[in-house]
């Protein structure tokens, strides 16, 4: 029965002993492959869901006096099956207004929060576990209260530097990147390098083509002119990393990013086609051309893979593509250190003279594999850890079932 956005049901879809949290069903398939053989259900922040049931109905009225009604929602389910344990992608850890009626009664203005923290300040015995989903240099306000969350994330660099960054989680353990993880489950054991300048794009939505131009999309044009001057002048093709979900969006958001790249570097520029596993027409990885799922579409992480060197602002491909031993070139032209890449050394440049770019690009290019392997052995395994006998999913459904023993 649906009233106006609410359901009401009078039964429960599943009892499991743990619940996965999700926002887009399309985008999350990647998250359920670490909670295999464990009694794991889905929960929907979207939907808004009403158990007409004495116990849920209890627990929903008791967590709406005290926070927001999609912390409310979710507690109430928790507590009225006796469920212990939350999985989430951490970019479901959405800002959310804490007001609960008895604020709202008394007259008071709700403060803003994170989603993960009002729900284990609800339920401190929750067991909250938390997957790092990209890169993160975001620094928050000191003196922010600790949640009751375990972050997983992609190398000990994160556990050592993300509690200086004012993150609020808990606990922080490394078990590497997820889905640079499952990437290298399926792609070849030996890629050849044919491609040799691959630009990683980070174009999408109006903040790129429409009028107002920000600080992010200001230092990537800066990167786009310094790298198009430089292939110019070298007589060398460019190959760009497309983002992989642009035709989701819509016909016009992939044409307008292949646009803005045609602009820059002219006609010859080549793309990659995201709707394609490996992001080349024709080539399988582990037997398959077609993703399953939006998650599996690996054609940035297979262009990095077949490129003498990546370029781009920092981001997480380009965190996971120096993670997997490939050469990048990292270069902010902000004054923001957020943009800066996390580990400094030739990998890395901020607002550099059109000169000095050129001179790091011609030595990046001309440097052997092996010295480039070498140099960066511990930054790279610092930064994104990979075991080839326990690669991240298995680290993650490790640790999941582990917490699901303890409470049984």
């Amino acid at each position: 029965m649906k009233l106006g956005r609410i359901d009401f049901r009078w039964s429960y879809p599943d009892h499991p002993e743990a619940l996965l949290l999700e926002i887009d069903s399309r985008k999350s398939q990647h998250m359920w492959q670490v909670c295999d053989g464990l009694k794991v259900g889905g929960y929907n922040l979207r939907r808004r869901e009403i158990y007409l049931r004495p116990r849920f109905m209890f627990h929903l009225t008791r967590f709406l006096l005290k926070g927001s009604r999609i912390s409310a929602m979710l507690c109430a389910r928790l507590r009225a099956q006796n469920i212990g344990v939350v999985v989430a992608s951490e970019n479901h850890d959405v800002v959310i207004e804490s007001k609960g009626l008895l604020a709202s009664c008394r007259g008071k203005s709700g403060e803003q929060t994170h989603l993960f923290a009002e729900v284990t300040s609800l339920i401190p015995s929750l067991r909250f576990i938390s997957v790092q989903h990209g890169q993160e240099l975001r620094r928050f306000p000191a003196g922010r209260a600790t949640s009751n969350v375990t972050l997983l994330c992609w190398g000990d660099w994160a556990v050592r530097n993300f509690p200086l960054f004012g993150r609020n989680e808990r606990k922080f353990l490394s078990v590497g990147s997820l889905i640079d993880g499952l990437y290298q489950s399926v792609r070849p054991t030996t890629i050849e390098k044919d491609v040799e300048i691959s630009f990683i794009s980070t174009v999408k939505g109006t903040q790129w083509w429409g009028s107002e131009i920000g600080e992010r999309r200001q230092g990537y044009e800066i990167l786009a002119e310094h790298l198009a001057r430089y292939t110019s002048e070298n007589s060398l093709p460019i190959h760009v990393a497309l983002t992989i979900d642009r035709d989701q969006f819509g016909p016009s958001d992939a044409e307008l990013e292949r646009s803005w790249f045609v602009n820059r570097f002219g006609p010859s520029v080549r793309f990659t086609n995201p709707s394609v596993m490996s992001g080349v027409p024709g080539v399988a990885l582990s037997g398959r051309t077609e993703p399953s799922y939006v998650r599996e579409r690996y054609a940035t992480y297979y262009l990095c893979d077949r490129s003498n060197l990546t370029i781009g602002m920092t981001s997480s491909v380009l965190w996971e593509s120096f993670g997997r031993g490939n050469k990048v070139l990292a270069v902010n032209f902000t004054d923001n250190p957020i943009y800066d890449f996390p580990i400094s050394g030739i990998w890395s440049m901020r607002q550099p003279s059109y000169e000095q770019f050129a001179a790091r690009m011609r030595q990046l290019l001309a440097m052997p594999q092996h010295d480039w392997l070498e140099l960066t052995r511990e930054a790279r395994f610092d930064l994104v850890a990979y075991h080839e006998d326990a690669p991240p999913h298995v680290l993650i459904n490790q640790h999941l079932r582990k917490v699901l023993d303890e409470l049984r």
